[in-house]
Parts: structure tokens; sequence; C-alpha cells
């Protein structure tokens, strides 16, 4: 015995065993014996609540039997004329009062219903008149496919349901019945339905259908799953049975007086009873067998017992032999829980020595879940992220590029944990944008194309934080950033990057799956965050250097125009491509050189529409080229000047193109007026009857020639006009004018147009009205243009020109009562090609009159607008500075010119 207890002692083994043994077997009786006893509990608690959806299974077969028979009855009671047998509809058929017609109409529909054997097919179909005597009774022949057999002299009209069907009106709420009825004295019950056949409000009779009771029991188990089917009378007594014979059996089978009183306590329940049936007990259910809200009855529905006690034996016996299994399985796991427990051990204290003498490569080989395995994992962990920092600080210092840096910092993460990706959230460019690495998932590469504000809730969260963070998916710090929606990560470690206690940067380790960093490798994961983020900072500084001086690099080289940089003392220090080939010399031959030395030619400066120099970049000539020529100072941060930018621009093809619109401008002007002066001189010749007296006739369509040929003339003046001012070649010529006078010698010729519109003309101009400083022939022009306008959509009323002074300039308005222009039409009247549409009338203009309106008046320093309401007319405004006024500007002008 003390050598047993010495043996138990020494062996860790046996302390864990012998206790889990016994512990085991006292378990394993004991739920035995419980589950015994549940078993049984179960077995009657499965078989009442069997039985219970069983009665209910049997109440919604009667209640959708009684639903089949309504709709078949009001399908019989509302069936229409039936061509195929000569038939008329049933309220016609029954109105006839003839059996036979009546036969006729209802026979395709009683063969209908046979055919639906489990649903319909009934036993009895009776029609009968006003009084409840039956046109005719069909009962099911005992074959079923065979003919009805008919059964004469039936007379309903003493049942209770048959007299309120037949007193029913349309006003009542129901009009149909359903019950228990016995049609012969000691025969089968039968379930009947009875409706109304109605015509025009009033009960002509009903039909009635009915199935017996036993029958019916029959059909309902296919359904129901009971072995066996009662129906009782209220007081009890049988009417009806699935299993048992009617004759012999059924009568000895009526409820207990006990039974009754119980259900009529609880009407709502069911009560169960076990009863003795064929030499076989059955465990029965009774419920109120209620149809059309009524209880007519009782019901009950039935499961033989011997099936549970059969049950019941079977578990037990496999009760036992579970439990002899469990108690010999405890034994053999006990021994393996033993072994498990004891050889892992053996193993950690092996590799625990090796570790301690230096080999940091060795690893335990323990693969348990348990306790002792966890231990050898963070064991094996512990030596794997020391040898991952080492080798993660080496390769890291190696690297200057920020893909370089994120690629080492995922291998490394990702041997500690797989599936972690690392992706870096930089401020570059102006920008909060993801930098992934090579490689990256589908997600992580989309999330490269998200940015973010300043204002991110991630980034205010990090803003003043010093240590690296883990956030959950679902927190809403990460909303709005893409990590978790995108990326789909549900577990990230973020480090922030801070510079001066600045934000530039969070690198991210990211997983897909929750709680993904546990405290076993978050400890290494943070110390090689840590230390990517130093890396990552240097490397980003690097890059955004590299990226920057390739990037001025890349941008002075794409300028189309040449780029010099000069420093302080104008010697060239950067030229891009585009300056070495306008000013025809190579880098090599324009770093060093002062700019000032390279020639260059001036090229006669342009004038302006008051006759002076324009200040803008000079022009130049360089061989063949002409070139224009901007400085721009180049400021250092603290705000000293460094050098000088010089932009050249080539100009050549644009001098050409002005040249050559001047040269089809001239060309344009002479060959189409040329033409078109003897064209209109003859057209007046012929109108004076120089060459003759004319009808009305040629009159008439002579003066449709001569105003064609005007508005051809106007817009060849407005084409040519328009090209001038679009290639600068239209000489302005400004001198002080009396705008009264030229208003007058402006309007004269057009009177006569004007009154013939049937128009009135009238001109106020303000006394005193001082002159305006403008070219004449252009101020003409414009006036012209006002009122040929103002003539062509008025139709009826007149034309105002009113002259005034309105403070330091001249205001002239041109009024008429035409048509209006619309609101929204308004903003583009002055603009090319613009006209109101829905305006057909043949005097509509070009729609380049008042676009050159507008720019005449401005290139004399005015300003021109439109005031119009539709219906009401049009209002056309310009304004011109004072002559005085701008001769005094002029003279200020020159005075400091010449002063400079």
């Amino acid at each position: 015995m003390q050598r047993l207890l010495r043996l138990f002692l020494s062996h860790i083994r046996y302390k864990i065993i012998v206790p889990y043994l016994a512990l085991m077997l006292l378990v394993t009786l004991a739920g035995a014996a419980i589950a015994l006893a549940l078993t049984a509990a179960s077995w009657q608690e499965r078989l009442t609540e069997q039985l219970k959806q069983i009665a209910r299974n049997s109440s919604t077969a009667l209640l959708q039997r009684e639903r089949d028979h309504l709709a078949f009855l009001y399908l019989v009671a509302l069936a229409q004329p039936n061509p195929e047998v000569g038939a008329p509809s049933m309220p016609d058929a029954f109105a006839s009062g003839d059996p036979l017609t009546i036969k006729k109409a209802v026979a395709p529909l009683y063969d209908y219903q046979r055919q639906f054997k489990d649903t319909l097919d009934v036993d009895r179909f009776i029609a009968f008149d006003s009084t409840g005597k039956a046109f005719f009774d069909w009962q099911r022949a005992p074959e079923g496919d065979a003919p009805p057999t008919e059964i004469a002299g039936t007379n309903l009209g003493a049942l209770p349901d048959i007299q309120r069907v037949l007193r029913s009106t349309p006003a009542d709420r129901v009009d149909k019945y359903a019950n228990l009825i016995e049609l012969e004295a000691n025969a089968e019950p039968y379930f009947y339905t009875v409706v109304p056949v109605v015509k025009n409000g009033k009960v002509l009779g009903g039909v009635f259908v009915g199935i017996k009771i036993d029958r019916m029991l029959k059909l309902f188990e296919k359904t129901s799953q009971s072995v066996v089917t009662n129906y009782y009378g209220n007081d009890g007594a049988p009417l009806g049975s699935s299993l048992l014979q009617r004759d012999g059996e059924l009568p000895s089978y009526g409820m207990r007086q006990e039974i009754l009183d119980r259900l009529k306590a609880d009407k709502t329940g069911s009560v169960f009873d076990t009863v003795m049936l064929r030499g076989r007990n059955y465990e029965f259910a009774y419920s109120p067998l209620v149809v059309a809200q009524a209880q007519v009855g009782y019901f009950s529905v039935a499961l033989s017992s011997d099936f549970q006690a059969e049950s019941l034996s079977l578990s037990r016996n496999a009760v036992l032999v579970i439990t002899f299994a469990l108690a010999l399985g405890a034994v053999i796991v006990g021994y393996l829980i033993a072994r498990s427990i004891t050889h892992p051990l053996g193993e950690l204290v092996s590799t625990a020595e090796a570790v301690a003498g230096g080999d940091l490569e060795r690893r335990t080989d323990i693969r348990s879940r348990d306790e002792l395995g966890r231990l050898g994992v963070a064991f094996n962990q512990m030596t794997t992220h020391l040898l991952k920092l080492y080798t993660t600080s080496r390769d890291l210092t190696t690297k200057i590029d920020v893909d370089a840096v994120l690629s080492v910092s995922g291998e490394t993460a990702r041997s500690l944990l797989d599936g972690v990706e690392v992706c870096a959230l930089l401020h570059q460019h102006g920008a909060w944008a993801y930098r992934v690495p090579k490689g990256a998932s589908a997600g992580l590469t989309r999330l490269a194309s998200v940015e973010l504000a300043d204002d991110a809730p991630l980034l205010l969260a990090l803003a003043d934080a010093h240590e690296p963070r883990l956030v959950a998916g679902d927190d809403p710090l990460l909303a709005a950033s893409g990590l978790s929606d995108i990326a789909q990560f549900q577990h990230l470690l973020l480090t922030p990057l801070q510079i001066k206690d600045a934000l530039v940067g969070v690198l991210i380790f990211g997983h897909q799956r929750p709680a993904a960093f546990t405290p076993a490798e978050l400890p290494t994961l943070i110390a090689t965050a840590n230390m990517s983020a130093s890396v990552l900072y240097n490397a980003l500084l690097y890059t955004q250097t590299y990226e920057e001086s390739s990037e001025r690099k890349a941008i002075l080289q794409s300028i189309a125009d040449g780029v010099v940089v000069v420093d302080t003392d104008g010697v060239v220090v950067l030229a891009n491509d585009a300056a070495q080939q306008i000013l025809e010399r190579d880098l090599a031959a324009l770093i060093g050189v002062p700019f000032g030395s390279i020639e260059m030619e001036d090229a006669a400066p342009r004038q302006d529409m008051f006759g002076e120099s324009r200040t803008v970049a000079g022009h130049y000539r360089m061989g063949l080229r002409t070139i224009t020529l901007s400085r721009a100072p180049v400021i250092g941060e603290a705000g000293e000047q460094r050098g000088e930018v010089i932009v050249l621009h080539d100009i050549t093809a644009e001098a050409q193109v002005d040249e050559a619109k001047t040269d089809f401008i001239a060309t344009i002007s002479h060959e189409l007026r040329t033409p078109l002066t003897p064209i209109y001189s003859y057209i007046e010749l012929l109108q004076r009857g120089i060459y003759g007296d004319m009808n009305d006739d040629q009159r008439e369509v002579l003066g449709l020639i001569h105003g064609r040929t005007e508005q051809l003339r106007d817009l060849i003046n407005n084409i040519v006009m328009v090209a001038s001012i679009q290639s600068n070649t239209l000489a302005t010529e400004p001198e002080p004018l009396d705008i009264g006078a030229v208003i007058d010698s402006t309007v004269a010729p057009l009177q006569r147009a004007i009154e013939k519109k049937g128009l009135k003309l009238t001109v106020e101009i303000a006394p005193d009205l001082p002159q305006v400083l403008s070219d004449r022939e252009q101020l003409r022009l414009i006036i012209t243009q006002l009122v040929d306008n103002a003539r062509r959509y008025t139709s009826a009323g007149g034309i105002t020109i009113q002259a005034y002074q309105a403070e330091d300039q001249v205001q002239v308005d041109v009024a008429d009562t035409g048509m209006g222009i619309p609101a929204e039409r308004l903003g583009r009247m002055f603009t090319r090609f613009s006209r109101i549409e829905g305006n057909n009338s043949p005097e509509r203009g070009s729609g380049l009159g008042l676009a050159i309106t507008k720019q005449l008046i401005e290139r004399q320093g005015g300003q021109v607008w439109v005031q119009s309401e539709v219906g009401a007319g049009s209002t056309f405004s310009f304004v011109l500075p004072l002559a005085d006024r701008q001769i005094d500007a002029v003279a200020e002008t020159e005075a400091k010119n010449a002063a400079a």
C-alpha cells in the first residue's frame, strides 16, 4: 500500500489521472440516472405535444373542408348560363322550378367536384325550393365513380339552419351555415354546408352538400397523423370514428362524464386520457368540436401508448451502453491526458536549457492547444520576436524608399501574424493620401485612391498622440477613412509620425479579422511599428526631396515657353529646352552668360485706341522669330531677391496670323462692297423712275429687292466691322463731339424708314449737354445700330431717343414700344448671332449689330446695357466719358510719363 502511495506521489500523471477517473465515473453514473428520468418525461411530453398538434391539424382540416364546401356551393349558387349543355344560370333554373332544368345546370358542377376526392367529393347533394322541399337529392354511390343515387321525398324544411337560410335577406351578414346532421333516423351523421340561391334579392331555395363523418375522418387521418379520430355529440355520445365499427364497437366508446366535466370547465383546452382499445393502450386527447364558430360536440384524436413504452425501453438500453462506453473511455482519456501534460513539460525543460545555453534558433515542438501548448508557443514566439526585431532593424537601416520600408515592415508583421497588411497615411502634395506597398491586396490597393481632409476624425484623434493605438474596425474614429469599408480592416494598430509635435503621417498595421492583434505578438508589432515609423519619416523626407526636384525639372522642361533663371547679377543659371530653341543656343552656351549680352532687336510697340504705348511685356525680334519677354523676381524665404525669372514667348505664328487677317479684311471689304454699290445705286434710280415708269407690282418687287440689298449691305458692313475689331485693325480716333448734333444727323436718314412702318420718332436732347470724347463715325454707327434695331422689332407705337448727363458721363437711351425681350435672354443680347426666338419678321437682323455696338462703345471707354419687359418694349442705354475729363486724364498721364 505504501509502495503504491509513493508511486502515486512521485509521478504527476497519477496525481492527475486517479482523481480524474473517480470524478468521471461519478459524473457518468449520475448522468445516466438523470438521462433515464429525463428521457421518460421527454417521451410523455413529446406524446402530449404531438396529440395537441394532431388535434390542431384535425380542427384545421375540418375548417378547410367547410371552406371547400362553401367555395363549391357559391360556385353552384352563382353559376352562369352554360351554353354547352343548354343550361340557364342557376338563379334562373331555380326560378323555373323545374327539377330537370336545375339538374341540367348542376350536373357539370357536380361532376367537376367529384375529381377532388380528398378535399371535396361530397356524399350528399340536395337542391331544395323556398319551402325546403328537395328538387332532387343525390347520394354518392359506394363505388365513388358511379353516377349518384337519387333519393325521393327529401324535405329539409324542418331543419333550423335551412329555415334561417330561406329567411335570409341581402341585409343579413350570415346566409351560410354548416353543422352535423342525421338525415335519416339511426343513420350515420353528415357534416353539411348550405347556402341560398338568390335572384333579384329573393331567396328561391338553396343547395346542400354533406359528407359522412366516418369517411371524412378517414380522409383527415392522411394529414393529421392520428391513429384514431372520433366525433361525439354535446352529451358525449359517439357519432363517428375513423377506426371503430359503427354497429359493434362505436357505441361502447362514449366520453366519460369526468372528461365531459373537465372540458365544460375549460372550453379552450384539451383533456388527455388513456383508453384500452382492441387490446392496446391509446393516449386520447379530447377537445371541443367547433363548426361555424359554434360548438356542435367534441372530438378526440389518439396515438398508441405502446410505442412510447417501446421507445423508452430502447432509450434505457442505449443509456446503459453509453454509460459503460463512457466509463471505459474515461480510463483511456485519463491516460492520454496525463501523457499530454508530462510529455510537453519534458520538451519545455529541454528547450529552455538549450536557449539558456545560447541557441536562439531552438524551438519547442509542442502542438497542443492547452496551457502547455500556449506556453510553448509563447516561448517560441519570444525567441522568434527577438530575431525578427534584430533582422528588421538591420533591413530597415538600408532602406530610403517609402515602398521599401512598407515592404520590410509588412514582411516582419506577417511573419508574426498571418494576414497583416501594412500601409501608410501620409501628407504629401497638400493632401492626406494612403501609400500602399507593391503586391498589396485588391482592397488595400483601392485604398490608394482615397484622400482625407485635414479635419478627418482619424487625423484629429491622432494629432496629439505619441504612442501606437489599437482601434477596432467598428470604431467611429474610422468613419469615412476607408480603412474599414474599403480595405475591410477589423483590427488596426495605428502609429503616428510626429515631427515637432505635428502629425505628418500614420503607419497602419491592419487585419481583416476582429481582435487579431493578441498580447502574444502585440509587443513585437509595436516595436516593429516604432522602428518602421522612424525610418519611414526619413524615407518620406528623401522621397519628398527627390520628387520635388524631379517635379521642378519636369515642369520646367514641359513649359512650352522659354524659361531662363538669372542670379542677382543677371547671369544665366538655368534654362529649359524651349529657351535654348528660342535663343538658338545650347545649355552650355547659356550657363554663366549675362542675359543682357544676348542680342535682341526691339520690335515696334503696339498702340492702343488712344495712341499710347502699351506697358505689357516687351516685343523683340530674333532673326525670323517674334517673341515677348516678361520678368518676375525670385524672392527668398526672408524676403530678399535672389534672382529673376525671364519668360520668353514665341509669338511668330500669332504675328503672321494677324498680318493674314489684315490682308483678308482689306480684300473682303473691297471685293464685297465693289459689286454691291452699283446694284444699290441702280435700284434707287429705278425707284426714282429714271428709266421709265413702273406699275405697282413692279414697284413692290423692286422695293423688296431694295430692302434685301440694304440688309445685305448692312450684313457685309457688320462682318467687315467684326473682323476689323477682332484683328485690331479698326482705327479709333476719339475727339470731342456734340452728341446731340451727331444724333440729329444720324437719325435723319432713318426717319423715312421709321415713318414707313407707321412709327413715331422722338428725340430729346438735354440742354447744355457737355461734349463727349468719341470717334464720330463709330458713334454714328452705334446710334444707327440701336435705332435700326428698335425699328425692326417695333410694329406699333414709337421710338424715343434721350441724351442727358449722368455724373461724369453722358448717357443715351433708345427706347421702343416693341415686343420686349424675355428676362432669360437679356444676358445674351450683346453676344454674336443672338436673336429673339419666335420673331419671324422679314427684317430680322443678322445678330451682329448689338455685339458690334458693345465692342465699339467699350473701345471708347463706355458701357452699354438693356432693360426690357415682354410686351412693354425695350430700352438700350450706353454711356460715354466727357471730353474734358478724358483730356485732363490723358494730360495727367503724359505728365507722369515725362517726369519718369
